[in-house]
C-alpha cells in the first residue's frame, strides 16, 4: 500500500479545512502550518468542517498523491477527539478511514480536564437541577403522583 513504507509519520492538520481544496491549496497549508518538507514522504490528513470527507496528501517519490474519502455512514473522528495529538499511526489512519475512534487512555489532571469539559459540552443547555435528584422528590407513577414522607 502507498503508505505502508517504514520510517513515514502519519501528520494531522489541526483544522478543518474546505473540502474542495486540491494539491496546491493542500501542500500550501503542510509548508506554511506545518513546516512539512513534502519530499520525506510524510502521509498529511485533512477533515472537512462536517466530518464527512477526508483527504490524504503524500508524496510517493515521483509526485504528490491526494486520496480523497467521502464516507457514507456516520462521521469521521474530529481533531479535538484526538486530544491534541498532530502524528497518529498508521493502524490509527487505517480505523479513522473506516470511520473508527480512535480512543487513548488519559489519566491523572488531564483526565479531570475532559470530564469537565465532556460534562459542561454534554449538559450546556439542560439545567443542572433537573439531572442531579434526591430520594425526597416527588416521583411520576403510571397512574398519578404521589408525595413521599420526608
Amino acid at each position: 500500500m502507498l503508505l505502508e513504507r517504514s520510517g513515514i509519520k502519519i501528520l494531522v492538520y489541526k483544522d478543518t479545512i474546505d473540502m474542495r481544496a486540491g494539491f496546491e491549496k493542500l501542500h500550501l497549508y503542510c509548508v506554511q502550518h506545518m513546516q512539512a518538507k513534502m519530499n520525506e514522504g510524510h502521509a498529511y490528513v485533512f477533515f472537512g468542517k462536517n466530518r464527512s470527507r477526508m483527504k490524504i496528501l503524500v508524496y510517493d517519490g515521483s509526485g504528490l498523491v491526494l486520496v480523497a474519502k467521502r464516507i457514507e455512514r456516520n462521521r469521521f473522528m474530529s481533531h479535538a477527539e484526538l486530544l491534541g495529538r498532530t502524528e497518529i499511526t498508521l493502524e490509527e489512519l487505517k480505523l479513522i478511514f473506516h470511520g473508527g475512534v480512535v480512543r487513548r487512555p488519559v489519566f491523572g489532571e488531564a483526565a479531570d480536564r475532559l470530564d469537565q469539559q465532556e460534562f459542561s459540552d454534554r449538559f450546556e443547555s439542560v439545567d443542572i437541577k433537573k439531572i442531579f435528584t434526591t430520594q425526597r422528590e416527588r416521583l411520576e407513577l403510571p397512574m398519578g403522583e404521589m408525595n413521599l414522607p420526608t
